[in-house]
This record gives C-alpha cells, sequence and structure tokens, in this order.
C-alpha cells in the first residue's frame, strides 16, 4: 500500500511539473502517469541498490515517454522531463554539500559520489530508451 501511495505522490509532482512545460492538462496526466511508472519501478527495484534502480526507472521513464509521444503526436521531452524529476538526487546532493560545509570532507565524498552515479544512470537509462525507441520506430 505504501508503495502505491508513494507512486501515486510522484504522479502527481510529476504531472504538476509537465504543465511547467506548458503541456496541455491530458499531455500533463500522461507526464503523470510517466512519473507513477517511474517511481514504481525505482522503487520495486532498490534492492539492487540505488544506481540500478535509478538506471532502470529511467529506462521506463524513457521507454513509455517515447512511446506515447509517439502516439499523441506530440514532443517527448515534457513528458520525460516531469517523470524524470522524481528520481534526481536532489536531497542527497544538498545533504552532501551540507557535509562538505561542516567539515566532514570524507562523507561528503561519498555522498557527491554516489550523487554523481544516479545522475550518469539517468542519463544512460535514458540514451538507452532513445536509442531502443529509434530503432523501433525506424522498423515500422
Amino acid at each position: 500500500m505504501n508503495l502505491i501511495v508513494q507512486s501515486l505522490i510522484a504522479g502527481l509532482a510529476s504531472g504538476s511539473f509537465t504543465l511547467l512545460y506548458n503541456a496541455r492538462p491530458l499531455d500533463a496526466v500522461l507526464g503523470g502517469s510517466i512519473g507513477f511508472i517511474g517511481w514504481f519501478v525505482y522503487s520495486l527495484t532498490l534492492g539492487y541498490g540505488m544506481v540500478a534502480s535509478a538506471l532502470l526507472a529511467a529506462l521506463a521513464i524513457g521507454l513509455v515517454g517515447r512511446i506515447l509521444s509517439r502516439l499523441r503526436h506530440i514532443p517527448s521531452q515534457p513528458l520525460i522531463v516531469g517523470g524524470i524529476v522524481v528520481l534526481v538526487p536532489g536531497f542527497m546532493a544538498f545533504k552532501a554539500m551540507n557535509a562538505f560545509v561542516i567539515g566532514n570532507s570524507t562523507q561528503g565524498a561519498t555522498m557527491m559520489i554516489n550523487v554523481f552515479l544516479i545522475a550518469a544512470s539517468i542519463g544512460t537509462g535514458l540514451v538507452v530508451a532513445v536509442a531502443i525507441t529509434t530503432i523501433i520506430f525506424r522498423k515500422k
């Protein structure tokens, strides 16, 4: 039950962020659905580590976002960015900077490495999703 509630809240945040990109209300609902799916995948795969979970969630967000944008004949960027925003490790980056400021350089460096790894896995998941959908759409 907790997973569903968290995913719904992530979907609401994603849909709201999609509206910031001047998307139509129906497209914002699609962006929220993509955020829901992304957070659901992230939460289900969290046992494999945060980096792997972010990679798989970004892959799911990228695939669903590109497919839905193709079906609706709209740009994929608002949908994908809205879905990705819930995965961005912003609070972890804040905590890492805070650790540096208070003088705990070891903890800050460790957390910042994790932030970079998560950010790289999000980017990798999106690139792989674009490559997969490009191959699929080219064959049709």
